[in-house]
């Protein structure tokens, strides 16, 4: 299922990206948050080993390749726009009083934030946007169906499997893997055209 997910995504990048030196340093990406995303999901938490070193080896790889692209100012774009999503999720972590998403994810953001911003701003901005809705939609459907448990216990009555609203509103849940699909989805899609994207 990985390995699925994983080529279509880089079909995605490919029509995005073209045949250039860039490419190389996306495919990385592209295995690197798939890898974060996994033990995000199992472990409930992102890896600092493996998002900080495979971060920077990611960006030195990313900035050789607009030296070879002769596309400087775009990389110049993406570390102001890793910049400001480490900021703004740094801001919300803080708001937030630290829950409803880790500081794994506030330190996930500043590769997502290079690599969607490369592209344009406008990507980087779907990025954050589709992330926004998938994390919802997934904080909705795990209510949902806290709902449904709820109900069925109160039927049959039984102390054992009643669920409060309250519990399941505390339910964990990762938010690194809502922050990698959004940006793969806003990187793929702008080679698809299916998206405006502003410069």
């Amino acid at each position: 299922m990985l390995a699925l997910v994983g080529i279509v995504v880089a079909v995605g990048f490919v029509e995005t990206i073209g045949t250039t030196w860039s490419l190389i340093p996306y495919l990385g990406f592209l295995v690197l948050t798939l890898a974060l995303g996994v033990t995000d999901i199992d472990a409930f938490r992102i890896v600092d080993r493996l998002n900080l070193r495979g971060t920077l080896i990611l960006a030195v790889g990313l900035g050789a390749a607009a030296v070879l692209d002769g596309s400087i100012p775009d990389f110049g774009r993406g570390a102001l726009g890793a910049l400001a999503y480490f900021g703004g999720s740094n801001l919300m972590f803080l708001l937030a009083g630290g829950k409803g998403f880790g500081y794994g994810d506030v330190k996930l953001s500043v590769q997502l934030g290079l690599f969607t911003a490369y592209l344009s701003w406008g990507s980087l901005g779907w990025a954050v946007l589709i992330t926004a809705l998938l994390g919802g939609l997934v904080s909705i459907v795990v209510l949902s169906v806290g709902l449904v448990v709820k109900t069925r216990a109160r039927r049959r009555a039984s102390r054992d499997e009643n669920v409060s609203i309250r519990d399941v509103m505390k339910t964990e849940l990762p938010y690194g893997p809502a922050m990698i699909v959004g940006a793969w989805a806003a990187i793929a899609l702008v080679g698809l055209g299916a998206i405006p994207i502003p410069t």
